[in-house]
Parts: structure tokens; sequence; C-alpha cells
């Protein structure tokens, strides 16, 4: 699923591609070719070069040019700047030189990615399971997340609400927890917190006050955490000792990031609409 904004940073190449599709059916016979080569070669023509791609495609190189040009692009040197940009957008076909950091720094590496695949490891867990649940089902869901991880909170709370809709972040010191002097709303509703060492006291207060009112309750904190089990089902635990000055915080992201993509992929969801609908609204103040 690809729907935010940072899907238009591949538009350059998508647009060439789609232009190419609709339009190879009226080529000359000899532009086709190449056209179809380019289709069928995506993942690997940029390690190309225009003549090796003519003699591919069997046809003259200045062909593969006048292709290009057909279509809106100025030529090969064009064209790989398109992928660079896709590839450096995706991840995709990125070299990999973790073989030249020193000895220390592989390590460390090994240990971050191992606390990555731990939390997809919870993927089918009946604790990520609840967590996606309460999550997707709720009529309104509260974000909170104190000292060093707020500013997680406070970003997973507005991609949450990318995801779906009546998601808040919820500050307590800031409000003083007005927004819950109303009852829990009639479809549900659920807290979401993040909370890691040294664990803040308003957390566990909050999640017990939140069940108190019938709320749910889902928490992700590091592999430390002494209270949370004693109040949801739905807690899931991440690596953060790592070997980094400060714990890493590589766990919980994954894990927020999964849920808010369970969450996008909940049955009923139009998420082309909604991020449509976005996408018109953030435009239209002229922000990008």
């Amino acid at each position: 699923m690809s729907h935010g904004f940072a899907s238009y940073a591949e538009a350059p190449i998508d647009d060439f591609v789609s232009r190419v599709e609709e339009g190879m059916a009226a080529l000359p016979k000899q532009e086709a070719k190449v056209a179809q080569y380019f289709l069928l070669n995506l993942n690997s023509i940029s390690f190309e070069t225009g003549k090796s791609i003519a003699q591919k495609a069997g046809v003259a190189e200045i062909t593969v040019g006048r292709m290009l040009r057909r279509f809106g692009c100025a030529g090969m040197k064009e064209f790989k700047a398109m992928m660079r940009h896709r590839y450096s957008v995706t991840g995709e076909s990125l070299a990999d030189d973790s073989a030249e950091l020193p000895s220390d720094w592989q390590e460390q590496m090994t240990a971050e990615l191992r606390a990555v695949s731990t939390v997809y490891a919870k993927i089918n867990t009946p604790a990520f399971q609840a967590a996606e649940r309460y999550l997707g089902e709720a009529e309104e869901v509260y974000v909170t997340g104190f000292q060093t991880v707020r500013g997680l909170a406070e970003d997973t709370a507005r991609r949450l609400a990318l995801a779906r809709p009546r998601v808040r972040f919820l500050s307590g010191h800031d409000s003083m927890l007005s927004e819950w002097l109303d009852p829990p709303a009639a479809g549900g509703s659920c807290l979401l917190i993040i909370d890691v060492i040294p664990y803040a006291a308003e957390c566990e207060t909050l999640a017990r006050m939140a069940r108190e009112q019938g709320r749910d309750v889902v928490v992700i904190t590091d592999e430390y955490c002494h209270w949370a089990h004693e109040v949801t089902d739905a807690v899931i635990n991440t690596p953060s000792k790592t070997g980094l000055f400060l714990e890493s915080l590589l766990g919980l992201t994954a894990a927020t990031s999964l849920l808010i993509h369970a969450t996008a992929n909940a049955t009923g969801r139009d998420m082309d609409a909604r991020m449509r609908d976005w996408k018109r609204l953030a435009q239209r103040i002229g922000i990008f």
C-alpha cells in the first residue's frame, strides 16, 4: 500500500511508465520494441546504456532516444536520474555497504536489526492481534507518551489519524484530562500508550483510569515493563537494550508502524478515498 505524500516522489518515473504503457500500441514497430524492453526490465534497466538496450531490443541506438523523448524523457541520463530518485525514496536496490563497517558497528547493527525482527515475530501473537482489534474497532482512539517518547507518541497519533478517523494525542499535563470529562464514545474507546524506562508514573495511572472508564488499552513498551500486563492483554514488548548510549527506539517505531498499517487495512476501510481527501485538504493550504 502506498497512499502517503511520499508516493509523489515516485511520480516522474511512474508517470513515464504509465505513458509508455498507454501509448505503446500506437508506436512505430521499432520504438515499440524498445518500449516493451523498458517495461519488461524496469528493475535492471538502470544498469543499461542506450547502446546495450538497442542491441538487446534489436534496434538502432537512436531509436532508444527517440522513444524516450516521445514520452517526455530527454534521454537515458534523465531516465536514470528518475530511477535513482525512486530508489532513494523506496530503498529498493540500494547497495549493501554494511561490510565496510567496523566490527563494533557491525555488532550494533545486528542488534538493532534483531530488535526489528523480534517485533515482526509478534504479528501473529494474541497480544498483537488484540492491539490490532482495539485500534481498528474503537470509535475513538487516544495516544499518549511522556518524557523521551512523547515525540514518538505525537508522531504516532498523527500517522494513525491518517489510517482511521477520530484519533487524538492525549496530554494529561496540558489538558488535565478534559477530554475524558465525557463518557467514552458509544462505539468504544481505546488508549494507546508508548512507555519506556524510566517509566512515566502517569502512564500506569492513565491506563488504569482508562480501564475503569470502559476504554480498551494498548501498550507499546520495552522488554522490562513491569505494569502493563496487569492492565491489558494488548502489550507489545520491544527490545531496547542494543548497546546504544540511550535505549533504542527502533523496536517501538517498528511496532507503531505495523499497528498503523494493520489499522489502515482493517475490513471496511476505504483508504483510497481517505487519502484523496487528505491530500486535497493539505494541498488547499499550499504547504506542498
